[in-house]
């Protein structure tokens, strides 16, 4: 597997995989039942399909749609090198949606005809591809909607889900009721949860929110509220190697972009709850 997606670490995907075959031993067929029926490719409907892409490898795993789907293998492939050839990937998705088959792509298009149509895209124009078979969208299927930004490979912002539970909306809601915050905490949470993907850096913050240009002191003030807020939820938070507790957890998943500094994404359910 080796590779990084939607903000998930190969060993992330690999441990769902690892959940499955545990499953599969110990012959679990209700949490198993996707997998063992036939499908139509998730994608291109093409039916029989027997490969299958997951989105979301937060836990509790998610073994069926809107986590894991069946697909094809000219789908799979695809999909995966979308970050590579974005125009071939918008090419690809009309020709799914015009009824085709994704095996044959490249059976109908050469390599010639894709490269011209993909520098119309680049222009601005949108080469119209021929209908192949009736097919009823209703412009929210999944997978046309995938980033196309490379980010999203490791970006927190990108995961379906946080990585374990978090507390619920509602329960974010009371405790925070529950709380003397200050106006500056205030702050925080509400620059926080109004940023672009809900994702900014203790620098950032500590800049728009407290008008600072000392991150250290965004990071403290927000810390010591994600410790009272986690204390007031009853929440254990992400520990670090020593075991120690990483508080700020009860608030974000963090994430390190390449090249740029420590970045921190508010959890949904906090972020529905401040805007």
């Amino acid at each position: 597997m080796g590779n990084w997606y939607n903000g998930y670490s190969w060993q992330q995907r690999e441990a769902l995989l690892k959940e499955k075959h545990r499953l599969e031993k110990r012959g679990d067929t209700e949490r198993l039942s996707y997998f063992a029926s036939e499908h139509p490719c998730e994608i291109c409907l093409e039916p029989g399909q027997k490969q299958f892409h997951s989105e979301d490898y937060s836990t509790p795993y998610l073994l069926r749609p809107p986590a894991t789907f069946a697909v094809c293998r000219a789908c799979h492939s695809r999909l995966h090198k979308r970050f590579d050839a974005p125009l071939d990937w918008q090419l690809y998705v009309q020709h799914v949606s015009n009824g085709g088959y994704g095996r044959e792509y490249t059976a109908l298009y050469n390599q010639a005809i894709r490269k011209h149509w993909t520098s119309q895209l680049a222009g601005g124009l949108t080469p119209t591809l021929r209908d192949i078979r009736p097919r009823t969208l209703n412009g929210k299927e999944w997978w046309q909607h995938l980033s196309l930004d490379r980010e999203s490979l490791h970006a927190s912002w990108a995961r379906p889900r946080p990585l374990r539970p978090r507390p619920s909306a509602e329960a974010y809601r009371a405790a925070l009721a529950e709380l003397s915050i200050s106006e500056q905490e205030h702050a925080l949470l509400h620059t926080h949860a109004l940023a672009p993907r809900h994702s900014l850096t203790m620098r950032q913050l500590a800049k728009q929110a407290l008008d600072s240009e000392s991150a250290r002191s965004a990071n403290l003030l927000y810390g010591r509220l994600a410790h009272r807020l986690a204390r007031q939820l009853d929440w254990q938070p992400d520990l670090r190697e020593d075991g120690s507790p990483i508080w700020m957890t009860v608030i974000a998943e963090g994430w390190q972009p390449e090249g740029k500094e420590f970045e921190w994404v508010m959890l949904p359910a906090l972020a529905e709850q401040l805007r």
